[in-house]
């Protein structure tokens, strides 16, 4: 959790996330999410609660490190925040892949929760990375 519920706190819950996700950790990724949290996928797939959430960490989480594009944008007030931050990643295959994140936060105590994640990927743009030279 993020022992900080101002728009810092809040904005420092995007390095969490992807930390978590490249970290293919689970449990730590599903503690940032409130209990009945709604996840939508890049593909538009809607997951809900932590088990599920949890469970497309594990088998997704593997294809690509993901990092973050610039500093993530976050509004707050004392119990609502609404968390935003684009992404990129280059998966296996070396494509990059792009897209931007929009959290729904709660306040859980001194600490922020996300209630809904939905990810709008960009897919694939087209570009390659050449593993010997990046």
């Amino acid at each position: 959790m993020i022992a900080d519920p101002s728009s810092a706190g809040l904005r420092a819950l995007a390095g969490h996330l992807v930390d978590s996700w490249n970290r293919v950790d689970s449990q730590a990724f599903v503690g940032l999410f409130t209990p009945d949290a709604e996840y939508v996928t890049g593909a538009g797939e809607r997951v809900h609660g932590r088990q599920v959430i949890s469970q497309l960490v594990e088998q997704a989480a593997l294809a690509a490190q993901v990092t973050l594009v610039e500093e993530p944008s976050a509004e707050c007030d004392a119990s609502l925040g609404l968390l935003t931050f684009a992404w990129s990643a280059i998966g296996p295959n070396g494509v990059v892949r792009r897209g931007t994140i929009t959290c729904s936060c709660v306040r859980h105590g001194d600490s922020w929760r996300i209630q809904s994640l939905r990810n709008n990927e960009a897919g694939s743009v087209g570009e390659t990375t050449d593993p010997e030279t990046s």
